[in-house]
């Protein structure tokens, strides 16, 4: 399999139109459905995108499923740390904590 029916694997999987695929990657119609009839390739700009409206992004391009146990949601929060100073790392550690502090369900 290719990364032209992977891709369109993942949005069947996601229950997308094409026009919603290509809304996502930020891109037209037309260019989306290039890229599932073996016209082209996404770029890293519209890779990060379709990753972000929740497509397997690893699968798409290399056939190997995410079988991470972090969602695609933490995972990002996970890229986002790691561009951040000690300083901004302690913010966002302290803030989670804090917030997980107000989760009712958290065993404890």
């Amino acid at each position: 399999m290719d990364i032209h029916s992977r891709l369109l694997n993942e949005r069947q999987r996601l229950g997308l139109t094409q026009r919603q695929g290509g809304e996502a990657a930020g891109v037209s119609l037309a260019t989306y459905q290039n890229w599932e009839r073996y016209g082209g390739f996404p770029n890293a700009d519209a890779l990060a995108k379709l990753f972000a409206a929740g497509f397997d992004v690893l699968y798409v391009v290399t056939g190997t499923r995410n079988n991470a146990e972090l969602s695609n949601e933490q995972a990002h929060v996970v890229a986002q740390m790691a561009t951040m100073d000690a300083r901004g790392v302690a913010v966002l550690m302290t803030t989670a904590g804090a917030l997980s502090d107000t989760n009712p369900q958290k065993a404890g």
